[in-house]
């Protein structure tokens, strides 16, 4: 008989795989003995795995379809805690002799009907509990019947007569641990859900040949080296019968075992990878625009975004249609795109999501019944794939980096302490993950609070120190139109700039007097190296638009990081890369100001 699982929304649950497992394990021994994580989370027994809300990393722990408890990363200790289920206590208090609390007769009822348990309601205790201590509570009978977190050490427990003992998470009255002694492998798992598997498999196929259909492009498999773009892979190359290509950048932070695996997956289907190599781009970008960001992704932009632009011009006639591996249960913002989208920052391609509607377990079912080799670094204990040094990343996952890769985590942290210093951050913006904001939202800085850091809630990075100031509003000229005078807060190379200034006009660089002009129709920029700017035009709107466009080609000139998005989409063929910056071909450009619009790193996010 079947038995529905209530796990928390969205409700994205995966395979326990031995890295999970050992951390988890781990914990549990940690807190309650030696051997018993072993005993809680058997090695004969499909165990699943959920993730849910926390302000870093939590994850349900599924066992015979209960779930026994969640291990929550704790960002002051680094370190993960596991949190009994009334469940997970039940299990625990049948093989471990720590962090126990008996009840006095008589006190059930009322933590029952909703109060925590106070000193006189205690019978006896672990002397070894500590405050904050997860607790399982006993009966006088020494049934479990609760799970709680300590407000007190046991030696206190013991030797005060009043007090706030234990808050209670769960209690009911006295029952046997629900364990089932059927034991189970994921071949198993795969056979019993065998029907849904092939439903899901079928209307992805179907998707695909509906949208190959529609689109007269080239297709190719977006890889990052994670489950879902093997099992998007392995769906597309069922739909179209034969193996295409795969599309990958590799952005120099990617771990060695997932470039290692995705090379090894190309060459056992004898397909070519196409895209581009950044090399050590990030770690020149990271001293421009400061670490990334969960509000500030400059890294997908330049890394990705661009060289798949230039990939699809160069390798692949100008469009693409690409499959790739993206699911609503991912995130907010994936669960409300549709199926089939266009990305302003890569041109020419088309992308399509055939398993855009399935779960984390699906995917993985899929992938043990085709038998497909996959990433090692689940085994390891990884939940994602990608860029090592991603925001979007719980702070637990970098502390794996710690873990499995510490050179590459050295480098980050040296790189970070650098940074630290230079902008007055203490080690703790570092050690506890607050550089991946700009802005620390509220949980954030709630933390920052009561941990009493002096950590402020926004940082800047280098390029916002080059800002435009008016030191003189938009005036009538003494001759004629209008004019408007300000300065940049820094120095200007003219040079670099002389390079994209051509987007407006005729453009004119005089070293030696330090200034650079342009003349466009009844309008002109006159730029001085001192940063002092001049821009006249024939009316005000016209002088504030143009101000608002030379501000950011300034920009674009200074802080280009050669990501390349812009190069294939400008229609005359007038921009390119010179000596890794952008550049305008005055001869070709029709100062049709088009590139103003495209999405650009230096100034959008």
């Amino acid at each position: 008989m079947s038995r529905k699982v209530e796990i928390s929304p969205p409700g994205d649950p995966f395979p326990a795989m031995d890295g999970h497992l050992a951390r988890a394990k781990k914990a549990i021994d940690t807190q309650f003995g030696e051997g018993v994580g072993s005993k809680l989370l058997p090695s004969n027994k499909t165990i699943v795995i959920n993730k849910v809300s926390s302000l870093d990393a939590m994850y349900e722990m599924i066992v015979d379809g209960y779930i026994v408890g969640r291990l929550r990363f704790d960002i002051p200790k680094r370190d993960y805690t596991f949190l009994l289920t009334l469940n997970g206590a039940r299990r625990i208090g049948a093989v471990s002799r720590q962090k126990w609390v008996t009840l006095h007769d008589g006190v059930l009822k009322y933590l029952i009907d909703g109060a925590n348990l106070m000193v006189p309601g205690i019978a006896g205790c672990d002397s070894d509990i500590q405050v904050d201590d997860e607790v399982w509570l006993t009966d006088s009978s020494g049934e479990v019947v609760g799970s709680g977190i300590s407000r007190m050490t046991g030696e206190e427990m013991a030797k005060e007569q009043k007090g706030f003992a234990v808050k209670i998470r769960a209690v009911e009255d006295p029952s046997p641990p629900s364990d089932n002694p059927k034991t189970s492998t994921w071949e198993d798992v795969v056979i019993s859900n065998s029907n849904d598997v092939v439903a899901i498999e079928e209307e992805a196929i179907s998707f695909i040949k509906r949208t190959a259909a529609k689109q007269d492009a080239p297709i190719v498999v977006g890889f990052s080296g994670g489950k879902d773009s093997l099992a998007t892979y392995l769906v597309v190359e069922k739909a179209v019968q034969s193996s295409p290509p795969i599309f990958f950048m590799d952005t120099g932070i990617e771990l060695p075992e997932t470039v290692e695996h995705i090379k090894d997956f190309a060459k056992s289907r004898k397909v070519r990878i196409i895209g581009q190599e950044a090399g050590d781009q990030f770690w020149k970008s990271v001293d421009v625009f400061g670490p990334p960001a969960r509000d500030f992704r400059w890294c997908c932009k330049v890394l990705k975004l661009g060289p798949a632009a230039t990939s699809i011009a160069d390798e692949l006639g100008g469009e693409t249609l690409t499959f790739m591996g993206q699911r609503k249960l991912e995130s907010f913002q994936r669960s409300i795109e549709p199926r089939v989208t266009e990305n302003p920052w890569v041109p020419g391609q088309i992308s399509a999501n055939p398993i855009q509607k399935w779960n984390a377990l699906e995917v993985w079912l899929y992938i043990f019944r085709e038998k497909a080799d996959f990433n090692p670094l689940y085994n390891k204990g990884y939940h994602r794939m990608g860029c090592y040094l991603c925001p979007s990343s719980p702070l637990a996952e970098l502390e794996s980096l710690r873990e499995t890769h510490p050179e590459l985590h050295e480098k980050w942290e040296s790189k970070m302490h650098d940074w630290s210093e230079k902008y007055g951050f203490p080690d703790e913006w570092i050690e506890m993950g607050f550089w991946r904001w700009k802005k620390l939202p509220k949980g954030q800085m709630e933390l920052v609070n009561k941990l009493g850091l002096d950590i402020e809630p926004d940082r800047s990075s280098p390029g916002e120190s080059l800002e435009l100031q008016v030191t003189q509003g938009i005036a009538p000229c003494t001759n004629s139109g209008f004019s408007l005078e300000g300065a940049f807060s820094s120095g200007i190379d003219l040079n670099r700039v002389s390079k994209i200034f051509p987007i407006f006009g005729k453009t004119r660089h005089s070293e030696e007097m330090g200034v650079l002009r342009t003349k466009a129709d009844e309008n002109s920029i006159a730029l001085f190296s001192s940063g002092s700017v001049v821009v006249r035009g024939t009316d005000e709107k016209t002088v504030e638009r143009l101000t608002e466009k030379m501000e950011r080609a300034v920009k674009r000139a200074i802080f280009c990081q050669e990501c390349g998005s812009c190069v294939p989409q400008c229609e005359h063929g007038a921009l390119s890369l010179d000596a890794g910056k952008i550049s305008v071909d005055e001869e070709k450009c029709t100062s049709c100001l088009k590139c103003d619009n495209w999405p650009c790193p230096t100034y959008l996010t």
